[in-house]
Order: structure tokens, then sequence, then C-alpha cells
């Protein structure tokens, strides 16, 4: 199990079994060999994410873990979970569908505008009128005047209200790129999260390989050094090694902890199982092989520089917008009237109007108000589209460093491949030499601490690979479930780790695999 780990085969030879790695045997299926793999866990199909194809990017032998399976996930259900629970994600999508009003809010400028109005006055008082001989009659008056006004206005011609009805559409689309944008800010938080998981996990594996090894050198340097064949520097010296490799599985175990609650907080529940790379690491071509396609791809497809584009269609609306100030608007005006006691003149009787009309303002002079926003606009305008160019640039430059880093990063891979074994080899070498008297426990220490820094290379370099693989995806604008699902059935194992018993201290890890050992059925 140890040596899937470490993605190497000669592993369980040179250490000894953890007690970790001695439950997690058990747990492996009847005629797995060491070396073969992570631990045994239950693969079952996962379900697409909502408006994915069933099966898309899938294949018979791919490894889902269920949605039922709390805490299991592979990079798949981790993805979809989050998709669920991560509440960034969540914001953006109200976010985006608080911009889709943008449409309407636009539209509505260009579409008539219905008003109705109804008034009542009561009116008190008295009327001094004058008669034919001269004389004066007082009139008590006490009525009610009535004003009802339905009216209706309908925009024939602005250029402001076409502006924001162009605007408004950029805006909307302006948000679908942002949520764009937002979904793959969730999907990279959730691969690397899931990596930094996996490679805080394997972290823990090795220290506490190299803790236990250390152990065994010390227990054989203090019996050589009972028997009177070695030396007290040699038993200090392994000593000081133990200490040293102690403190580092705390600090490994440290790191796995934070890791699993930062996963936690994207797919919503404690990830206890993970699964982890496949130890048959394959070195899959580039589709498309070249870095021009690759460019190219994420200049029509990258969501932030669509993003800087319908902010640049913005930009523009809002200069047509502003210059809409200096031009005449027209408005056709329909209304109906009733009013009863209008006036005293009017008083006991009643009338009803109807009228129709054009209506025209020509704005003649704002202060210089509208000419300083058409500047501001066109200012503007040029921000945004130098803020294009740039973000093309830095896309481009963040295509070619992950491009890079999948091609580069396979020779690495393929490097240490050999490193690991070069340095295993050596181990053995030099343990026959302590053995033969020809070599002291130092230089086995030396050996082990080079084999153990090559394996954490190893381990963090397909990682990188992979991570590599998938933020080119980003980049170009194509990461979605069947890339996904593809990478997850290309280079991850079908049986999972447990990386909530690797985060315990090693005492109570022991303890619990002896419980969960004691649990089966059987025993």
């Amino acid at each position: 199990m140890r040596v899937a780990l470490l993605c190497t085969v000669v592993s369980a030879a040179l250490f000894t079994t953890s007690a970790l790695a001695q439950t997690q045997g058990r747990q492996a299926s009847a005629g797995t060999a060491a070396g073969q793999g992570l631990s045994t866990g239950t693969a079952v199909s996962g379900r697409p994410l909502a408006g994915t194809p069933a099966g898309s990017g899938q294949g018979a032998g791919s490894a889902q873990l269920a949605p039922s399976a709390v805490g299991a996930f592979d990079l798949s259900s981790a993805w979809q979970a989050a998709l669920k629970n991560d509440p960034s994600y969540q914001a953006a999508i109200s976010e985006r569908e608080a911009g889709q009003t943008n449409r309407a809010m636009g539209r509505a400028g260009l579409l008539p505008k219905v008003t109705a109005s109804a008034g009542r006055t009561k009116m008190r008082g008295t009327l001094d009128s004058p008669t034919a001989f001269g004389d004066v009659v007082t009139e008590d008056l006490d009525y009610t005047a009535k004003t009802n006004e339905i009216r209706a206005t309908q925009p024939l011609f602005s250029w402001s209200k076409i502006a924001e009805y162009r605007q408004g559409n950029a805006r909307a689309d302006y948000s679908l790129a942002v949520f764009d944008t937002r979904a793959k800010d969730t999907s990279v938080r959730l691969v690397n999260r899931y990596f930094e998981a996996l490679l805080a996990y394997e972290n823990v594996v090795l220290a506490r390989n190299n803790l236990e090894a250390n152990q065994k050198h010390l227990e054989a340097a203090q019996r050589r050094f009972d028997s009177g064949e070695g030396t007290v520097t040699d038993v200090r010296e392994t000593r000081s090694r133990l200490d040293l490799s102690r403190a580092e599985l705390i600090q490994r175990q440290d790191a796995l902890v934070v890791a699993r609650r930062e996963l936690q907080e994207m797919v919503g529940v404690s990830p206890d199982r993970l699964v982890g790379l496949t130890p048959k690491f394959p070195i899959l071509p580039l589709n498309p092989p070249t870095l021009a396609d690759w460019v190219a791809m994420a200049m029509a497809g990258n969501s932030e520089i669509r993003t800087g584009e319908e902010g640049l269609r913005i930009a523009e609306a809002e200069i047509d917008r502003s210059f809409g100030g200096h031009l005449p608007s027209v408005d056709l005006v329909a209304a109906r009237r009733v009013v009863e006691n209008e006036s005293i003149s009017t008083r006991n009787q009643k009338s009803a109007t109807n009228s129709i009309g054009v209506q025209v303002s020509l704005p003649v002079f704002s202060g210089g108000l509208t000419s300083a926003q058409v500047d501001q606009a066109r200012h503007n305008r040029d921000r945004a589209r130098s803020e294009l160019a740039a973000t093309r640039e830095r896309v481009a430059v963040e295509v070619t460093r992950q491009y890079q880093g999948v091609v580069s990063g396979a020779e690495r891979i393929r490097a240490l491949e050999v490193a690991v074994q070069s340095s295993v080899d050596a181990l053995q070498a030099v343990e026959r030499g302590y053995q033969a008297g020809t070599r002291s426990v130092v230089d086995i220490l030396d050996v082990q601490e080079r084999l153990y820094r090559a394996r954490l290379d190893l381990t963090r370099a397909r990682l990188e690979y992979v991570l590599a693989r998938l933020m080119l995806s980003a980049a170009a604008g194509t990461l979605d479930s069947t890339v996904i699902d593809n990478i997850n059935q290309s280079y991850f194992d079908s049986r999972h780790i447990d990386v909530l018993q690797a985060s315990l201290p090693i005492q109570q890890a022991i303890q619990g695999e002896r419980q969960q050992v004691a649990a089966r059925p059987g025993r």
C-alpha cells in the first residue's frame, strides 16, 4: 500500500510497514499485490452534473464515487458537490440572475408608459357676486372638485433610450461572462484544494514511513552498540534523525487537517476518503498538440476575455447614451381627462376631453454637463479597450505557462522516476555495505533522506502535471464536466485513501485501525 502512495514498487521491501499501512493493506481486495494501488474503496457510477450528457467523458471503468457515500470523493464527485454547496458559486448564480434583468430594464425605455391619476379637492367658502342693481350677493360654496386622467406616452425617437437598450443587452451578456469566470474560478479552487489534500496526505505517509525507517535504524544501531560493534555516535545521529522526522510528521499532519477543512468548505461535508492518483501514471498527449492552437482557443473561449469584450460594449453604449443629451427627443402623447367642478366658474359642470399629439423636447444648454459626460464615457471606453488588451496578453501568458507545465512536467516525471529507482538501488547497496561493515548508519540515513525527497518530488510532480492539464483547459475556456471526468478516469485510481485516519496522531490512528479490524465480520 505504501508503495502505491510513494509511486514506486519497492518501498515495501525497504521499510517496516506502518500501522496505517497494515490496516489499509487488510482493506485491499483479495489478490491485490503490494504496490498495486491505494486501499480498496467502493467504486460506483457518479451522476453527471445537470445539463451534462450522462456518461460524457466516462468509460466503462471510470472510477466514480456515489454521492450517497458521505465523505468519499473522487475529483468528479467533489466538483459536482462544490457546484451544489460552495457559497461563492451560489453567490455567482444569484449575481448572474440579477444581471439578466438588465435586458428588461434597457427595453423598458422604448416601450409605452401609461400613468393614471385621480384627484379630489374639497372646496368651502363664500362667493360675493355683484348684481345689476349694485348690490352684492354672498353665496356659500361647498363642493368637491374631481379630476381623473389617464395618459400614455410612447417614445418615437430618443437616442439615449436606444443606447440604454443596447447597453442593457451588453450588461446582461457581461453578467453571463462574469458568471463563467466565477464558475471557472470555483473549478480551479476545487481542483487546487483537492490536490492540496492529496499532496498533504501523501506527505503524511512519506513522513510516517521515514519515521518508521529511522526507528528501525535506531534499533539496529542500538543493537550494534550494545554488542560492541557500533559507536555511540551512530546511535545519537540516528536518534537525532528520528526526532526530526517525528517533528516533520506532526507538521505534515497539521497541513493535512487544514487541507481537509479547506476542501470541506467547498464540498459541504468532511472529506474523509479521497481517490488518489493511479500508480500506473500515464503520460497522454495534448489535444490539440500545439501551443498556437491552445492560444487560439483561449482567445475565442476564455471567459475573462469575453468579460472584457462585453465591458467594452457597455462603455461604447455609454458614449451613445451620454451623447443623446445633445439630441432632441420625440414622444407620442395620448390622454383622456374627465373633470367635475374643476373651478369656481365651472362648478356644477362635468367635462371629458381626449387628446393626442407629438411632444418634442430639445436640449439647449445644460451648463456643459452633457459634454463632460461624453468625454468621461470616451475615456472609460479607452480604458476598457486597454484592459481588454491586457487581459488577452495575460491569458496568453497563462496558456503558455500551463502548456509548458504539461510538456516539461512529463519530462520531469520520467526523470524523477529514474531518480527514485536510482535512490532505491543506492539505499540497497549502502545497507549491504553497512551489514558488511564498510558503511556507517549515517550513510544509510543520508541515502534514505535523498530517497524520501525524491519520492516527495515525484509525487508533487505528478500532481502538478495533472493540475497543469486542468489549468490549461481552464485558461482555454474548455474546463467543464467532460474534461474533469476524462481527467478523473485517466489519472485517478478506482480505490480511495483514508485521509481522516492519516490526519490523526499516530497513537490514535493505530487505536482506530485496531477498532476497525475488530469490528469486521468474522472477528
